[in-house]
């Protein structure tokens, strides 16, 4: 893909996260060069998942308890554990993933299966997450967003 000088460039994030305050700070970290993607439960990161499949995100950042949001209680059943097993099977394992949850034993589960998948997982619990921290990887993943279209 050629990219257009005269075009604003911009790359998508894919955010799980069932938190409103959580969301809300993202939209606030996160500068206007990123089309962000909220996802707030896991079955609609699920079909997310399915309808973009491939490397139409730059970068994704996941949370591990996903039930203040679910729309059907059949979701109350599912987490980042399936999110992750679906990232496996469709998402280009050359995507960086961003595990901000706070359940250490889900987030380190988490990590552990994206790693074996191949992708390059940071982990940061959201507690310890800040706008400066946030923005190292971003800067990282717009780097190879904008390497990947060359």
């Amino acid at each position: 893909m050629q990219k257009d000088p005269g075009k604003k460039q911009f790359c998508r994030l894919l955010i799980v996260e069932d938190s409103a305050e959580r969301e809300r700070l993202f939209r606030e970290w996160i500068p206007d060069d990123f089309r962000i993607t909220f996802v707030k439960s896991a079955g609609r990161a699920l079909k997310v998942l399915e309808l973009d499949a491939g490397r139409v995100y730059a970068g994704v950042l996941l949370d591990h308890d996903l039930d203040q949001a679910v729309a059907l209680e059949s979701e109350l059943q599912l987490s980042g554990r399936q999110v992750v097993e679906r990232m496996g099977r469709l998402i280009d394992p050359d995507v960086p993933v961003f595990i901000h949850s706070v359940n250490p034993l889900g987030a380190r589960m988490m990590e552990q299966n994206l790693v074996e998948y191949g992708f390059d997982v940071t982990r940061v619990p959201f507690f310890q997450l800040d706008q400066a921290r946030l923005g190292r990887w971003l800067a990282i993943v717009w780097e190879e967003w904008e390497a990947g279209l060359d």
